[in-house]
């Protein structure tokens, strides 16, 4: 099939590496379904879209809502009648103690980032069985494999979701449909501005016992920032994997964030430990 016949949707498309993904898969000629909360970007991104030649279809959905989750998949039928390529991007990192989160936050973290994305697997995959294939493109994290403190509901969604691809990755193949895993290590995004913006009554909290491992973690972070990748980069690699031949399991970019997930899995499990305390500034006692 020509590239101008198939259709992604994207998830999570309104900045970051969604839209950078939904800019990518539009420049190789995809028609393109992207999804978002934020509805006035969104349209933003899909009129950019629309005056550069590409079929656009912008829908509102929050991934925490069963219901949005199945409309989204619907409109995107009602409008182009396939879906050949699904990218589950969006998801979100509130930063905090495990402690400063309700039982209703923790499963908001989930629904958005990793059980919206099984839903959105489940509702595609007949579809993509019956066209007798399709690709899933699961965008998942460093904080997946490599444990980090004041993240943890966010880590274990992206730990989650790798399991998930490479169970689903059996599951699907009888019909030719792929699900990848791309595994990125720091992106300038808003994500942890964003993180930091929703903390800041923690941080500002004298009596917080966790407001310094917060500063600490913030200084880790904007210097690991110095370094990142572009959201661009990452949504060129999502484009390839949509249209490669034969799609690997799990990209990683850049490549030091593959380097760092296999040695740290490679190393004593103490060894390890020692290395993330002291990256992490945390006290010993």
């Amino acid at each position: 099939m020509q590239t101008r016949d198939r259709v992604a949707l994207v998830t999570g498309a309104s900045s970051g590496i969604g839209e950078a993904a939904a800019r990518s898969l539009a420049k190789r000629g995809f028609r393109v379904v992207v999804a978002a909360r934020r509805g006035e970007l969104l349209e933003s991104v899909a009129k950019d879209l629309t005056q550069q030649g590409c079929d656009a279809l912008p829908v509102v959905c929050d991934l925490a809502d069963e219901d949005a989750t199945s409309a989204l998949v619907r409109s995107a039928m009602d409008a182009f009648g396939r879906i050949d390529v699904l990218v589950n991007n969006a998801g979100y990192s509130p930063g905090g103690a495990i402690e400063h989160f309700s039982r209703s936050a923790l499963r908001h973290i989930f629904d958005v980032n990793l059980l919206g994305a099984l839903q959105l697997s489940g509702e595609v995959a007949p579809i993509m069985r019956e066209q007798r294939s399709g690709r899933i493109i699961n965008v998942g994290s460093l904080g997946g494999s490599v444990a980090a403190p004041l993240a943890v509901p966010y880590n274990a969604t992206k730990a989650g979701l790798d399991i998930a691809t490479r169970g689903l990755r059996f599951e699907l193949a009888p019909w030719g449909i792929s699900v990848s895993l791309v595994v990125p290590g720091f992106i300038d995004t808003a994500v942890f501005e964003n993180a930091r913006d929703g903390a800041v009554d923690l941080r500002n909290d004298p009596d917080n016992p966790y407001r310094q491992l917060f500063f600490d973690l913030d200084d880790y972070a904007m210097k690991s920032l110095e370094n990142a990748l572009p959201p661009a980069a990452i949504g060129e690699l999502i484009a390839r994997v949509a249209t490669s031949r034969r799609p690997r399991l799990r990209y990683y970019a850049p490549l030091s964030a593959h380097l760092q997930s296999r040695f740290m899995g490679l190393i004593p499990e103490a060894w390890a430990n020692a290395i993330l305390m002291r990256v992490y500034k945390i006290p010993r006692r």
